[in-house]
């Protein structure tokens, strides 16, 4: 038979409750001042990169990760034209007397989302991530850099001190870049949350449309058993323009002066960058 001393004991009572949820408090308001601190306050990296001096010459996409990126640029502007030529019937070239635009157009929408699906799950991470040695998981870090990098894009305050050096710097001891773009890493995960959308709903309304189905059509679109047509339908348009304008804003970051280095190296795979390494810290120890 249990006791009060040992009910107590267990954690059961109100007081371990209370102690519980002051805890959860505590650390939830740790984490958020945390992520608002400055973030060349809570990593001395920044503070490193300003004591360096000229550049050389780093390889920061491999040959894979770029023939990747471009493909899927492809796929993306081959799937926003036959898309748009689906939903307002104007096929231009595709429309000629030995073929039939609308089936010509489908067929092409289809597989450019296959191929693009294969690049943007499969072939590009393999390379960015293992072969290229970048880091693709949101951080802490990089919240806390995002915040205050896009209070300083707002001309709320200024930048961090080296913050643009620090995008273009090599940490040889961590084998990756010392910072990212915050919108780098954010357009990775949610043009990939947005195109699965796409891939679901798409292949659950092409399921309809075909009366025999192959297998893979039936398990990528198996919302059709759940949603109606127009349902689907509506879904993956309005994701269409989310992903879509996301595209934008992609292109524009990449054309902005600040970035063109980094843009020259997803064509010709290098850049002259600064390099991070045992030597910087024991320099700046002898300061």
């Amino acid at each position: 038979m249990s006791t009060p001393e040992s009910s107590a004991g267990s954690g059961g009572g109100p007081d371990s409750d209370s102690e519980s949820t002051g805890s959860i408090k505590e650390r939830a308001v740790a984490l958020g001042q945390e992520m608002l601190r400055p973030p060349e306050e809570a990593d001395d990296r920044y503070r490193r990169i300003q004591a360096l001096k000229g550049r050389v010459t780093v390889e920061r996409h491999s040959l894979g990760a770029r023939i990747a990126h471009w493909l899927q640029a492809f796929c993306m502007l081959l799937l926003m034209w036959t898309g748009y030529a689906i939903w307002t019937g104007n096929y231009w070239i595709l429309d000629v007397a030995t073929w039939d635009g609308y089936a010509t157009a489908l067929e092409l929408h289809v597989w450019g989302g296959v191929v693009l699906m294969l690049y943007l799950f499969v072939v590009f991470p393999l390379y960015h991530v293992y072969v290229d040695g970048h880091r693709q998981l949101a951080e802490l870090a990089d919240i806390r850099e995002a915040f205050h990098i896009g209070q300083a894009f707002a001309g709320l305050k200024s930048y961090i001190p080296g913050y643009h050096d620090a995008r273009q710097t090599y940490d040889e001891e961590e084998g990756d870049w010392v910072a990212y773009h915050p919108m780098q890493k954010t357009f990775f995960w949610w043009i990939s949350i947005f195109f699965g959308v796409l891939v679901l709903t798409g292949f659950g309304m092409y399921a309809e449309m075909r009366s025999d189905p192959a297998w893979w059509v039936e398990l990528l679109g198996f919302l059709d058993g759940y949603l109606g047509f127009v349902l689907l339908q509506q879904i993956h348009l309005l994701t269409f323009f989310i992903a879509v304008a996301m595209v934008i804003g992609h292109v524009y970051f990449a054309l902005l002066p600040g970035n063109r280095n980094a843009l020259k190296s997803m064509v010709f795979g290098d850049m002259e960058a600064y390099v991070l390494g045992d030597g910087e810290d024991n320099e700046h120890d002898d300061d």
